[in-house]
């Protein structure tokens, strides 16, 4: 038999402070956005046909 369930218990113990602190670690970083946008400036999708595209890099 698997537990299901979390008691209430051990979720209180987490502090609010903690759980601020933990949230601003998740989210891109500054270079890995720059990059993203730097590959959308140089790509471009073009439609074929109905359900065919060709994708360009433009560097």
């Amino acid at each position: 038999m698997q537990k299901n369930t979390t008691s209430v218990k051990n979720t209180d113990k987490i502090s609010d402070k903690k759980r601020v602190e933990t949230s601003s670690e998740f989210g891109p970083k500054n270079s890995t956005l720059r990059n993203i946008l730097q590959f959308a400036a140089a790509y471009q999708a073009e439609k074929i046909s109905e359900d065919q595209f060709v994708g360009l890099i433009l560097n």
